[in-house]
C-alpha cells in the first residue's frame, strides 16, 4: 500500500527540514499569506469563548504541540477556516475545500494519527488556507485511517468520523486543522469520542444533538472505509502526507521543501497555474 523505504526517506528529510526551517517560520508564513493578498491581520481577531479554554498555537521546532487535558491548542488561520465553503468532492471519498474556480487542484493524503501529517499541516496549514481563500488553489483531502492497524485503539477511525460529521454540519475546515493541531502522540489511544467532541467545541456552532450522536455512533464507519479504498487505488508512494498537484503525484522525495515552506509551496502552484 505504502512504498515504505521512500515513505521513510521523505519523514527524515521532512525532520530535518523542519527543524532547519523553525526560525524562519513565521516570516516565511508572513510572506506567503502577503503574496496570496491576505494580511496576518485577519488573525488577530479575538477567538470566541468555547466550552474549553482555546491557547494561541504554541511555538515548535519539531512540528509537535502538546494540549494540556481540557484545553484546546488553536490555529492561526482560524478566520480563514471559518469562511471557507467545503463539500464531498464528485467521487464522494474526498473532502474539498475552497472554490471550484481554483486554476489548480491540489489533493493532500493525510491520516489524523500520522505525526509527519501534523508538521505538514502545522507549517502549511496557514499559506494552504491563505491560497483556498484567494482562489488560489482548491484542496482535496483523502483521509486514510491505516495507522490503526499498528497503533493502539481506532483513533484514525474515529477523527476521520468526526471529520466527516464536522463536513456535514458545516465546520470541516477548521476542525480538520484542529485535530492536527491537537494530535496525540502516535503511540497513544488519544483520540477518544470524548476529546473529539471537546475539539468540536472549539469550532463554532458545531456541537449539536445530531453531530454529537453521530461522533459517538460512529455514523460514517462505511465512509471512511471509503475513503481508505480511495488511498489504496490512488497507490501514492510516499504514504501520508503525499499530495497530487492537477492529478499528477508531486515528487516529495525530490522537493520536501513543499513540506515544511509556504513560500516554496505557493510558488509551486502559482507557477503550474502560469503554465495552463
Amino acid at each position: 500500500m505504502v512504498a515504505l523505504h521512500r515513505a521513510q526517506v521523505v519523514r527524515i528529510a521532512v525532520a530535518v527540514a523542519a527543524l532547519a526551517a523553525a526560525v524562519g517560520a513565521e516570516a516565511r508564513v508572513d510572506r506567503a499569506l502577503a503574496e496570496g493578498g491576505v494580511q496576518r491581520a485577519a488573525f488577530s481577531v479575538p477567538v470566541v469563548a468555547h466550552r474549553h479554554p482555546v491557547r494561541p498555537l504554541l511555538a515548535r521546532t519539531t512540528g509537535r504541540v502538546t494540549a494540556h487535558r481540557g484545553e484546546v491548542v488553536d490555529v492561526p488561520q482560524r478566520q480563514l477556516l471559518l469562511g471557507l465553503p467545503a463539500a464531498l468532492g464528485a467521487d464522494g471519498s474526498a473532502v474539498e475545500v475552497g472554490y471550484p474556480d481554483a486554476p489548480d487542484v491540489l489533493t493532500l493524503f493525510e491520516d489524523f494519527r500520522c505525526s509527519t501529517t501534523r508538521a505538514f499541516e502545522g507549517a502549511q496549514g496557514p499559506a494552504l488556507a491563505a491560497m483556498a481563500a484567494s482562489h488560489q488553489v482548491l484542496i482535496r483531502y483523502v483521509l486514510e485511517s491505516s495507522l490503526d492497524e499498528r497503533l493502539p485503539g481506532p483513533g484514525a477511525l474515529l477523527a476521520t468520523n468526526a471529520a466527516r460529521a464536522a463536513l456535514a454540519h458545516g465546520g470541516f475546515p477548521l476542525y480538520h486543522a484542529l485535530l492536527f493541531a491537537n494530535q496525540p502522540p502516535e503511540d497513544t489511544d488519544g483520540f477518544t469520542q470524548q476529546r473529539l467532541l471537546e475539539l468540536a467545541s472549539a469550532v463554532p456552532g458545531l456541537r449539536g444533538a445530531a453531530f454529537d450522536d453521530e461522533v459517538r455512533s460512529v455514523a460514517y464507519r462505511q465512509w471512511v472505509g471509503q475513503a481508505q479504498q480511495a488511498y489504496n487505488d490512488a497507490g501514492v508512494h510516499f504514504g501520508t502526507p503525499s499530495m497530487l498537484l492537477n492529478g499528477n503525484e508531486v515528487d516529495l522525495g525530490t522537493h520536501p521543501q513543499l513540506l515544511t515552506a509556504p513560500s516554496a509551496l505557493q510558488s509551486f502552484v502559482r507557477d503550474a497555474a502560469e503554465r495552463g
